[in-house]
């Protein structure tokens, strides 16, 4: 059946930049929405059915990724989980190094990070550039890495090429340098299959909307012992790196549509 925000309109071929809701997706945040509101924070009864959501949510989308659930921190959209882990990840290491690699034709999120990382912060970032097909040389990678890079933040696949980048490759070059690795997936996630131990990346971005959840939700997994810096100061949920109160109900829709998929 033809999704109710399709019928009767054009055809519609902008699925990089955003997905319609996936009816099924609807119906299982609803609940939590209209009925289940308590804080998952709070400790009498109406934080138990939040707070037992939130962890079935986190470990589906963990399963999702191949990760344990304890490494993946919820956040609003996937320009939130770019930020935390470039500008969280350049703070934590400051002391060991100020510089950072990534390509001209990153999205906006990431390169924006970058330049006001070197704004605000003195940091130096060296920008790859790409061959005609829009990859970059992983030989050039190796050669731009110094004794001070501590990130290289590149994309899985552009948005608006489709080209994905070798990721698997990348990661071992900067394994061997000790060097951290980020990578936006937005484009990946809920397409084709990600094992991040298979990728050996140490952070990966995650976007809601562009896999039939709403807008508003993202997720960035975080490998097991790394240091961030937060983005948001509070309360000290999600781990102390992303404060405020969950948003329960998104969480549920974004790990309703992968897992789906993934049993399937």
């Amino acid at each position: 059946m033809a999704h109710p925000g399709l019928k009767d309109g054009p055809i519609y071929l902008d699925y990089n930049a955003t997905t319609p809701v996936d009816p099924a997706v609807v119906d299982a945040m609803l609940p939590y929405l209209s009925t289940y509101f308590g804080n998952p924070s709070s400790t009498h009864a109406y934080a138990q059915p939040t707070r037992i959501a939130m962890a079935t949510a986190r470990e589906q989308v963990a399963q999702l990724l191949g990760c344990s659930a304890e490494e993946i921190i919820f956040t609003s959209c996937g320009s939130e989980s770019n930020a935390l882990a470039i500008r969280g990840a350049a703070l934590a290491n400051r002391f060991h190094g100020n510089h950072i690699i990534t390509q001209v034709t990153e999205h906006p999120a990431v390169i924006n990070v970058c330049k006001a990382l070197t704004r605000l912060h003195g940091f130096r970032v060296t920008y790859l550039p790409v061959d005609k097909f829009g990859r970059i040389n992983p030989a050039e990678l190796e050669a731009a890495i110094e004794e001070q890079t501590t990130l290289i933040s590149i994309m899985y696949a552009n948005n608006e090429t489709g080209t994905m980048q070798p990721i698997s490759e990348l990661a071992d070059i900067a394994r061997r340098h000790r060097v951290l690795l980020h990578t936006d997936a937005s484009q990946v996630v809920g397409k084709v299959p990600i094992d991040v131990q298979h990728l050996g990346v140490d952070f990966l971005t995650v976007t809601g909307h562009k896999f039939y959840a709403p807008k508003g939700i993202g997720a960035l997994y975080v490998r097991r012992g790394l240091q961030l810096e937060p983005l948001l100061y509070g309360g000290g949920q999600e781990t102390g790196l992303r404060a405020g109160t969950e948003n329960i109900a998104f969480m549920v829709a974004m790990a309703r549509r992968p897992y789906r998929h993934v049993k399937s």
